[in-house]
C-alpha cells in the first residue's frame, strides 16, 4: 500500500457547511471506515498479551521494529510496507516520554486492532495526543485515508516529527462544533449520500451553448441530438442517454423592433410546437406563491442549520420518470439556495418553497410520471419578478430550455442584475412598450414588389451600417448623451449637426444624440456686451428662447394627482391606456412622435434627474410632460435625430427659481436630444430646485452681476434663406 491522504482541520469558514462535512465524514466512516471521538481507548489485558509476541529487541531502533512489524503484517495478511511504519514508530517511542516500552505497546495495540480491521478511512474528532498523532501517521502510511478534526486544540502537533505528512486546513472560525453523532439518522444520511453521488454523476451534463437574438427561436426548436452533435458531443440513446449531454439555451429577448415582424415571430414560434416532440411550458401570468396545501405537501424540514435544511429540502424533489432531472434539480437547488443565503433561514426557506412548488406545477410531477421525448422549453412572457428570474435560472440548470420575452424594456435592469453567474443571455431590442398579453394572431404584413425591394436594398447600402449617410427621419427613437465640455467648446459644438458630434452612434433603430445641457453661472470678466453677444450667437431658427421674469407672489402649481394615478403602476406608465385617454393632448401627432414622447416620459421618470418620488414624481412628469406647448411640439416633430439639434436658451437674471413645470419640461426635452443652455448672470439657484446636478454641466465665470437688464433678443427666422440661391442651397 502507498501512503494515503492525511488532512488535519484546525478551522473552517462556515459553521453550517462544516457541520455538514462532519456528518458526511461520520457516515462514510460507518460504511467501511472508522470513527473516533475525543481519544483512542487504551488496550485491554488480552490485547496487550496478543501484541507481546511482536516485541522488538529495541524500542527505538527502526530496523528492529521493522522485523516484528513484517511478522505481524504477514500473519495478518495485510499487503503493506513495514519500513515507513517502523520509522514512524521509532520516532514515537523517542518522543512520547521516558517509558519507550509503554509507548511501543500502546501504539502497536492500536495498530493491530485498527489496521487489522482494514478500514478505508479513519475519522478522528478531538484533541489528539502526541501518541495518537503518531498512530494516525502510521495509518496514513499504511494506505488509510485519515481525517483529523482538532480545532487547533492538539498542542502536541508542533512536536510531531512526521508533520510534513499532514495537510493542514485552516479557516476564520475555530470554535468546536457540537454534533450528536449517536443520534444521527443513518438512513437519512444514506439518502443524502446517494443524492450527492447522483449530483456528482450529472454535474457536467447540462451545457449552455450560446445563441443570438436573431437565431434563438430557430435554435430552441432543434432537437437534442442535433445540438449534441453540433457542439462536438457524442449522442447516445436508450439507457446510455442518461449520460448524454443536455445542451440547453437560456436567453432573454427584451424590447422589440418592428411590431409586425415581432408579433408574427412570437405567434409562429408558439405554433411551431404543435408538430414537435418538445413540451412547451408557457408562463404568461405571474407565478402565484405556494398555497397552504403545496407547502404542507413539502412536509417539515429540520432547521438546526441552514446547510442541513437545504439538504432536506433538496431530498423533497422527485420528478417521477426522470431520474436525471431529479438529480439535477436536487443538486441545483442546493447550489442556488447557498448563493441566495443571506444568513436568514426564513428567506432561504421561502425561495426553496417557491422553486420546488413551481417546478412541480410546471412539470405536473405531482400528478403524472414525467417523461420528455426531447428537451422541454419554458417560455415566460411579460413582466417578471426577482423570484421568477431565479426560477428560470434554476430550470435552465435542471436541463430545460428557457426563453424570457418582454417588449417592456423596464424589465431589462432587473433581468441583468438578477442573472446569477450570467446564465441567461440577455438581448436588448431598440423599442419598448407595455408587455400586454402574448400575441395570438399574426398581423397583416405588406409584401414588397420587386422595384420596392431593389429600392430598399439600395437604401440599405446608402443608409445602413457606418456609411455616415442617413435617410430623413430614419430613426424612430433617440438616446441622449449629455456631453461634458469646456465653456469654449460649447461655441464650437453648438451649430454642429448631431451626426458630426463626438459620441454619435446608431444601432438598429436607435440613435445616440450627443447634446449639451449646461448652466452658465456669472459673467466672464463682468463684460455684459460680450455676454449678450454670446447669447445672441446661440439663437438659431430651431431655438426656444425663455426670458425668466420676476413674478410677485406666484401662484402655487397644482397637479391633479388623482387624474393620472390610473395610468401607472410600480413606476411604469401604462402607455397604451394613457395614449387612448382624454388626457392625451398629443393624440393629433403621428404615432411615431407619440410613441417617442411616451418613451421619453418614462425615461424622465426612471432617470432620477427629477428630485421627487412616488406619486408626486409620476404625476408631475405626466402632467407637465403632457402639456408641452405647440412651439415645443413643432420642434420635436421636425427633429431629425441625425441632423440639426433643436435648442432651448434660457436667460435668468431674476431671483425666482424655476418652477416644477419648467424643470420637468427642460429635462424631458434634454432627454429627447435638445441642446439646453441656461444663462444665469447672478449665479443663483434655478434649475437645481427640482433637477439633480447629475443632469447638467455648470460653468462658473469669474464675476456675478445683479439687477441686470436683459436686452431685446430675437430668435432668427428662416426667411434670410429666401430668394433663388436661398431656395437652392437653403434648408429643405
Amino acid at each position: 500500500m502507498t501512503q494515503a491522504e492525511f488532512t488535519r482541520y484546525v478551522g473552517y469558514e462556515n459553521a453550517d457547511s462544516f457541520r455538514g462535512f462532519l456528518i458526511e465524514q461520520f457516515v462514510a466512516a460507518r460504511n467501511g471506515g472508522m470513527f473516533v471521538r475525543d481519544h483512542l481507548p487504551m488496550a485491554g489485558t488480552d490485547e496487550i498479551a496478543a501484541a507481546a509476541q511482536y516485541t522488538a529487541s529495541s524500542f527505538d531502533n527502526a530496523a528492529d521494529i521493522k522485523k516484528v512489524l513484517e511478522m505481524w503484517l504477514h500473519a495478518a495478511n495485510i499487503p503493506c510496507d513495514a519500513a515507513p511504519l517502523a520509522e514512524i514508530m521509532a520516532k514515537a517511542t523517542a518522543d512520547c516520554g521516558a517509558n519507550k516500552k509503554n509507548t511501543y505497546f500502546v501504539v502497536l495495540c492500536w495498530l493491530i486492532k485498527y489496521l487489522g480491521a482494514r478500514p478505508k478511512s479513519l475519522v478522528f474528532v478531538g484533541s489528539a495526543t502526541l501518541r495518537e498523532l503518531y498512530f494516525l501517521c502510521m495509518m496514513s502510511a499504511a494506505g488509510v485515508k485519515v481525517t483529523l478534526v482538532t480545532y487547533g486544540l492538539d498542542a502536541d502537533f508542533s512536536r510531531l516529527q512526521t508533520k510534513d505528512m499532514v495537510i493542514v486546513k485552516t479557516g476564520r472560525l475555530s470554535a468546536p462544533i457540537q454534533v450528536d453523532f449517536e443520534r444521527i439518522d443513518l438512513s437519512k444520511e444514506k439518502k443524502l449520500a446517494e443524492m450527492r453521488a447522483e449530483g456528482e454523476r450529472v454535474s457536467n451534463i447540462v451545457k449552455r451553448p450560446d445563441t443570438t437574438a436573431a437565431g434563438i427561436f430557430e435554435d430552441i426548436l432543434k432537437d437534442r441530438k442535433t445540438r449534441v452533435i453540433k457542439n462536438g458531443g457524442i449522442y447516445s440513446e436508450g439507457v446510455d442517454s442518461e449520460a448524454c449531454p443536455i445542451p440547453v439555451y437560456c436567453a432573454a429577448l427584451i424590447g422589440f423592433d418592428d411590431e409586425t415582424v415581432y408579433t408574427n415571430m412570437l405567434v409562429k414560434f408558439k405554433e411551431s410546437f404543435s408538430g414537435l416532440k418538445k413540451q412547451l411550458i408557457f408562463i404568461e401570468k405571474p407565478l402565484d406563491n405556494p398555497n397552504a396545501d403545496e407547502i404542507r405537501a413539502l412536509g417539515t424540514v429540520p432547521r438546526t442549520s441552514t446547510a442541513e435544511m437545504i439538504d432536506a429540502l433538496a431530498l423533497k424533489i422527485t420528478l417521477t420518470g426522470d431520474n436525471t432531472r431529479t438529480a439535477l434539480a436536487r443538486r441545483t437547488l442546493g447550489e442556488l439556495l447557498k448563493k441566495l443565503d443571506t444568513g436568514n433561514q426564513t428567506v432561504v426557506m421561502n425561495y426553496a418553497n417557491k422553486l420546488i412548488t413551481w417546478i412541480y406545477r410546471c412539470t405536473q410531477a405531482r400528478k403524472y410520471s414525467v417523461q420528455y421525448e426531447d428537451i422541454p422549453v419554458i417560455l415566460y412572457y411579460g413582466d417578471i419578478s426577482q423570484s421568477e428570474l431565479y426560477f428560470l435560472n434554476f430550470m435552465s440548470r435542471c436541463g430545460f430550455d428557457v426563453i424570457y420575452i418582454s417588449p417592456n424594456k423596464s424589465n431589462l435592469t432587473q433581468t441583468i442584475d438578477k442573472n446569477i453567474d450570467g446564465r441567461m443571455q440577455v438581448f436588448e431590442l431598440p423599442q419598448s412598450k407595455p408587455s400586454g398579453n402574448y400575441p395570438t394572431k399574426a398581423m397583416k404584413m405588406k409584401v414588397a414588389t420587386v422595384a420596392y425591394s431593389a429600392e430598399r436594398d439600395l437604401d440599405t447600402m446608402l443608409y445602413g451600417g457606418d456609411t455616415g449617410i442617413y435617410r430623413s427621419f430614419q430613426f424612430p427613437n433617440s438616446q441622449s448623451v449629455t456631453l461634458k465640455t469646456t465653456f469654449e467648446e460649447i461655441g464650437i459644438l453648438w451649430k454642429q449637426e448631431a451626426r458630426f458630434r463626438t459620441g454619435f452612434t446608431t444601432a438598429g433603430n436607435l440613435v445616440s444624440v450627443p447634446n449639451i445641457f449646461a448652466k452658465i453661472s456669472g459673467v466672464e470678466n463682468g463684460n455684459l456686451a460680450n455676454y449678450w453677444e454670446d447669447v445672441r450667437s446661440r439663437l438659431t431658427p430651431e431655438t426656444i428662447l425663455m426670458i425668466k421674469k420676476h413674478i410677485e407672489n406666484p401662484p402655487a402649481e397644482q397637479v391633479d394627482i388623482s387624474a393620472y394615478r390610473q395610468f401607472y403602476r410600480n413606476d411604469e406608465i401604462d402607455t397604451e391606456r394613457l395614449k387612448a385617454s382624454t388626457l392625451n393632448r398629443y393624440g393629433f401627432l403621428p404615432d411615431r412622435i407619440q410613441d417617442m414622447l411616451f418613451y421619453k416620459l418614462q425615461e424622465t421618470i426612471s432617470s432620477g434627474f427629477i428630485k421627487l418620488n412616488g406619486d408626486e414624481l409620476m404625476c408631475a412628469v405626466l402632467h407637465f410632460g403632457m402639456n408641452l406647448n405647440k412651439d415645443y411640439l413643432r420642434l420635436i416633430q421636425r427633429f431629425d435625430f441625425t441632423r440639426t439639434i433643436p435648442k432651448i436658451v434660457c436667460v435668468d437674471s431674476v431671483e425666482d427659481t424655476f418652477t416644477l413645470s419648467e424643470c420637468v419640461q427642460t429635462v424631458l426635452c434634454s432627454l429627447i436630444g435638445f441642446d439646453v443652455l441656461i444663462y444665469t448672470p447672478t449665479g443663483y439657484k434655478n434649475i437645481e430646485t427640482f433637477v439633480s446636478n447629475d443632469a447638467f454641466e455648470e460653468h462658473i465665470m469669474n464675476q456675478f452681476l445683479y439687477d441686470v437688464e436683459v436686452p431685446k433678443l430675437k430668435v432668427p427666422s428662416d426667411e434670410k434663406n429666401g430668394g433663388f440661391f436661398g431656395k437652392l442651397f437653403g434648408k429643405h
